[in-house]
């Protein structure tokens, strides 16, 4: 009489636990069903056995399975959190790449108008503007090797000058 009682709340734990679970899952979180299956069904398994252990073998299955989808529920939950935050942060990285291409086509666009309005003189005057320039900088490229040419040459006449006259003294016996 005693195990006949029992099998009634048992069954209705299981059958409560079963609800909870099932009613947490949906199309977006497919690790958490499936961990809180895999986990009732091995808590079942264990608590069963536990239970068997003490003579109350069915609540024991009723409560691991219920404890086991829990466990396997949670764990399930935390790896489709997971996934939906790595899902999230490719979309965004997407988002940027989209936005960047869409930065750079305006931007070539902008170019394209602005080029429309310049005129052969326009472009003419500024080639020789940057021509010009380019020219000065060679000019002054070369004078600056130049007057450091000179620096040198004028060190070495003056060390050979000195060179010279400590000759000069030395045979003069001084």
């Amino acid at each position: 009489m005693h195990s006949a009682l029992f099998h009634r709340p048992a069954a209705s734990l299981i059958l409560a636990g079963t609800l909870l679970f099932s009613g947490c899952a949906t199309h977006d979180s497919p690790n958490t069903e499936r961990g809180a299956a895999t986990g009732a069904l091995m808590g079942a398994i264990i608590g069963g056995i536990i239970g068997h252990q003490s003579g109350e073998g069915l609540a024991g299955a009723a409560l691991g399975g219920v404890a086991g989808a829990a466990v396997g529920g949670s764990v399930g939950s935390a790896e489709d959190r997971r996934l939906r935050e790595a899902r999230h942060q490719r979309q965004l990285a997407e988002e940027r790449a989209a936005r960047a291409r869409a930065e750079e086509e305006a931007r070539r666009q902008r170019m394209v108008a602005q080029g429309r309005t310049v005129e052969d003189p326009e472009l003419l005057a500024a080639r020789q503007r940057a021509e010009a320039a380019e020219a000065e900088l060679v000019r002054l490229r070369k004078e600056e090797a130049d007057a450091l040419r000179k620096v040198r040459e004028l060190e070495e006449y003056r060390a050979r000058e000195a060179a010279a006259k400590a000759e000069i003294e030395r045979m003069r016996g001084n």
